[in-house]
């Protein structure tokens, strides 16, 4: 895998020809190709894109499209960073007793102000049947809350918990960039402050076809695509961010995605634990439901902790077993992270290594017209966040319950889709009240989660306070 610095920001103007001939000289003059029938503005736009595009990385981008895929280093499960939701340490401490100091400990950072929220927001609802950003779509049972104000709602709980307002960090790209502030904006920043919402746009990767070359989204637009998860890091870099959040006393960063609306977006516990075990990259995973589950695993790769594409398994090692007939590899990630902010600034100086995917690629061809493939046409290319768990001096893996957390919105229909997670949002709610012993509402129940974000805090609230309740975060 190749290593990438920090995307090429544009610099100064360069003029028309210069830019034209830089182009030609690198293979991808046809870039320009439809520029003398273009608009004023069209031909401005298209040249400032043009102009921010770093022809040494798509080079080195054509190149690693190329490349034959390296081998999987030695890998082996996970080690002492994985702490198990279940069973005692050496010392004999037990999982529940653990679970609460670190509760205690992760309220105590989030009530001193040194915890900020980052929803990463980038994906279009194209595959979910709507031309919107994911972030809108509808997810609250009986009101249409949308997965943006789900998550707000939680965040907004905390922060009036506290009494001081929790920075909100909704990382976007450039294809839901415009749309989303102006909803942000429309209601009125979910009660969180205008101040206190920041709305970075990760950076960019072109896809390119198998001659090396751009594709272009219109004649006067280069197709780009956002440079994955791994693009955090240079999103609180850039623009100083990362460096006004020190300023306020923020020293870590709780990091969710936006299509899964279990999450909690403020874990007191994971926080705790994370905190506890000087941990500068902490992750959550849950219990894989097969070994063929399309997930990335957690291991140790050359001895160091790591996340492993299913991909990169083969059959085998998927299926192995230890003693007590458990996956070796099974304790897949939801990309669910605590980042210490110091950490976040040293990768986003030093970058990420970049992954290649065929892809259907839709664009114009050399006729002007659309095109859209039924075949993967093209490679695309991003960066990961999990790779750098390997770099950090220490890091923590985190298991919760699938049930609690996790059912993402990837698909119209069947797993993973709206109609699973508006189940799993059923099943979660109804099982607050059954554990609480109190009658469920009759038809769809949705419990607001700026008044409960979490069962512990649902119990409270209705009086209903035990020793289970106190395992809950």
């Amino acid at each position: 895998m190749t290593e990438f610095a920090r995307p090429n920001s544009g610099g100064s103007a360069v003029d028309r020809d210069t830019l034209v001939a830089r182009f030609e000289d690198a293979g991808q003059g046809h870039v320009f190709a439809f520029l003398g029938d273009l608009s004023e503005s069209e031909s401005e736009s298209l040249l400032r894109q043009a102009q921010a595009i770093d022809l040494e990385q798509v080079a080195a981008l054509a190149a690693l499209a190329a490349e034959t895929r390296p081998a999987l280093a030695e890998i082996a499960p996970p080690g002492d960073e994985l702490l198990r939701r279940q069973g005692a340490d050496a010392d004999g401490t037990g999982a529940d007793e653990r679970r609460e100091w670190a509760r205690e400990r992760g309220v105590a950072m989030i009530e001193s102000g040194r915890v900020a929220v980052m929803v990463a927001a980038g994906g279009q609802g194209t595959r979910l049947g709507t031309r919107e950003p994911k972030a809108m779509f509808p997810i609250g049972p009986r009101t249409g809350r949308s997965l943006l104000a789900w998550h707000a709602a939680k965040v907004v709980h905390w922060s009036r918990r506290i009494g001081q307002p929790i920075p909100f960090i909704v990382m976007l790209s450039d294809a839901t960039a415009a749309a989303t502030r102006t909803f942000l904006e429309d209601y009125q920043y979910f009660g969180l402050g205008r101040e206190n919402v920041h709305t970075p746009v990760q950076g960019s990767l072109p896809p390119l076809d198998d001659d090396g070359r751009l594709l272009m989204a219109s004649r006067h637009a280069i197709a780009l695509s956002p440079n994955g998860h791994g693009g955090t890091f240079s999103a609180l870099a850039d623009g100083g961010l990362a460096d006004a959040l020190s300023d306020e006393g923020i020293t870590t960063i709780s990091y969710v995605q936006i299509d899964n609306p279990l999450i909690h977006p403020l874990d007191p516990v994971f926080l705790g634990a994370h905190d506890l075990a000087q941990s500068r990259l902490s992750s959550k995973s849950v219990a894989k439901r097969t070994p063929a589950e399309k997930v990335g695993v957690f291991a140790r790769v050359a001895g160091k902790p790591s996340v492993v594409e299913y991909s990169e398994l083969t059959d085998e090692q998927a299926g192995q077993v230890d003693d007590a007939g458990d996956l070796l590899f099974g304790q897949g990630s939801i990309a669910a992270h605590c980042i210490e902010l110091g950490f976040a600034s040293e990768m986003a100086e030093r970058g990420l290594p970049v992954h290649r995917a065929r892809k259907k690629v839709p664009h114009v061809g050399a006729d002007g017209e659309p095109v859209n493939p039924e075949a993967p046409n093209a490679t695309k290319f991003e960066t990961f966040l999990f790779d750098a768990i390997p770099l950090a001096e220490q890091s923590l893996f985190f298991e919760t319950l699938r049930e609690e957390e996790f059912s993402p919105i990837k698909n119209a229909t069947g797993s993973d889709s709206p109609s699973t997670a508006a189940a799993d949002v059923q099943s979660l709610f109804r099982g607050w009240f059954e554990r609480a012993g109190l009658a469920a509402p009759d038809g769809a129940i949705e419990i607001d989660p700026e008044d409960a974000p979490d069962e512990r805090t649902f119990r409270e609230h209705r009086g209903v306070v035990d020793s289970e309740a106190e395992q809950d975060a």
